[in-house]
């Protein structure tokens, strides 16, 4: 009787469509079914959820990359833009995954809340790129969504969240080509459809589409971009950036999810720069001067003007020059003291020159680099004060370990001998 009861209860356990009450079906086709669900609680009511579940048949080869989410969960680390993923079981020739359910609005809907804008893509890119860059580089081989499109992308609050994974699939570098042909017809790019295999800079192509998405509010067409995205809607430099991300030939796209956000936050500088100009000629032109507090966009577009990045690579070469010139001058009197320094015990005049001089003096010129053309590199591709404190930490533990090194390979063998 127990053991009757217990396989029942063990069966019951393992079946996953008794574990859920199905509260609506958001898509439903041969191969797969999206649902949003709620897990039973006692006496078969919903109490936990809701949780979205998939379900893919095994026939299609589609959902393998949830799988390889939910083992990179086990190792205890969680992709921070992707849903946290609860099961990945294979039942009855059909693979169901238990995902979180993120709160949030798609892009689309977000796009057709606020309307299209520059400033909306400058807010959604970072992390777009972020998620895209997360999937990239979690694993031993990169993980290609193939399907990234404003529909797959959502927003909540201020956090970017990129979803369904169906038919992602991780990069084989032995492959030619992707055994299966998925695609959303706007945003997947040429290999995706049996031109090639599909890589990270397959991701790349459809980022760009739904960056000109962002910008348009119009799904984008392949005379959109034959056009070089030439749209009153699209800036120029922008349009430049997203020809390249989307280039027919791969190889001539941008490397990777961070080398095209840097390009786009570039872009975004040389945009504001233009408009900045055409406003103080038009106040010119008005002879109206308005006084008043200096935007971050104007700020931004004086730090990127030609002229002032000639001379800000000009002022970090005095700075690195400075930097030497007193790294030596302190080298020299601790390894060779005279005048009064020269009365000071040794371990005072260390104190001294590296504490009080040395240290201090890395981390402020740090602090003084004209750091814009820095910008399109990690960890300077946000203004941050946690990477500039690193940062100086850095220079400050690294000027030490230098000073301890010459003091106990060059200083003490010499009072030794």
């Amino acid at each position: 009787m127990d053991e009757n009861f217990n396989a029942e209860l063990d069966a019951w356990l393992n079946n996953t469509s008794d574990r859920y009450v199905i509260e609506s079906t958001l898509k439903s086709t041969p191969y797969e079914s999206t649902e949003i669900v709620y897990r039973k609680g006692g006496h078969g009511d919903p109490s936990f959820g809701p949780f979205v579940r998939k379900r893919f048949s095994e026939d299609a080869g589609r959902g393998t990359a949830y799988e390889q989410l939910l083992s990179k969960q086990a190792q205890g680390i969680h992709l921070a833009h992707e849903p946290i993923i609860y099961e990945c079981e294979r039942v009855e020739g059909s693979l169901s995954v238990v995902m979180e359910f993120v709160a949030g609005q798609t892009l689309r809907e977000l796009v057709e809340h606020e309307g299209p804008s520059v400033n909306l893509a400058a807010r959604i890119m970072p992390q777009l790129c972020e998620a895209v860059a997360e999937l990239h580089e979690s694993f031993d081989q990169p993980l290609i969504h193939r399907d990234i499109k404003p529909s797959n992308v959502i927003v909540c609050k201020d956090k970017v969240v990129l979803i369904d994974l169906g038919i992602a699939r991780m990069y084989r570098a032995d492959a030619t080509r992707d055994t299966m042909r998925y695609g959303t017809p706007g945003y997947a790019p040429p290999e995706q459809f049996g031109y090639g295999q599909t890589s990270t800079r397959s991701d790349v192509y459809a980022m760009g589409m739904t960056l000109a998405f962002c910008l348009t509010g119009q799904d984008p067409t392949s005379g959109l971009r034959e056009s070089g995205f030439a749209d009153p809607r699209i800036p120029p430099a922008i349009a430049e950036v997203l020809v390249r991300a989307t280039e027919f030939d791969p190889t001539r796209r941008h490397q990777s999810a961070r080398a095209l956000l840097g390009d786009f936050q570039h872009a975004l500088g040389v945009r504001t720069a233009s408009t900045t100009m055409a406003n103080t000629s038009a106040a010119a032109r008005s002879q109206t001067t308005h006084y008043g507090t200096t935007s971050q966009s104007t700020l931004q577009a004086v730090l990127y003007h030609p002229a002032l990045k000639v001379l800000g690579t000009i002022w970090n070469a005095l700075l690195i020059l400075a930097w030497i010139m007193i790294s030596i001058s302190c080298v020299t009197n601790i390894m060779r003291p005279d005048g009064e320094i020269s009365k000071h015990p040794l371990w005072y005049v260390i104190v001294e020159h590296v504490g009080f001089v040395w240290v201090p003096w890395a981390a402020i010129s740090c602090l003084l680099l004209f750091k814009p053309p820095l910008r399109k590199f990690r960890p300077f591709s946000q203004s941050n004060w946690r990477v500039e404190l690193v940062v100086c930490l850095g220079i400050a533990f690294a000027s030490i370990a230098t000073t301890l090194f010459v003091y106990m390979a060059v200083i003490l063998p010499g009072m030794q001998t």
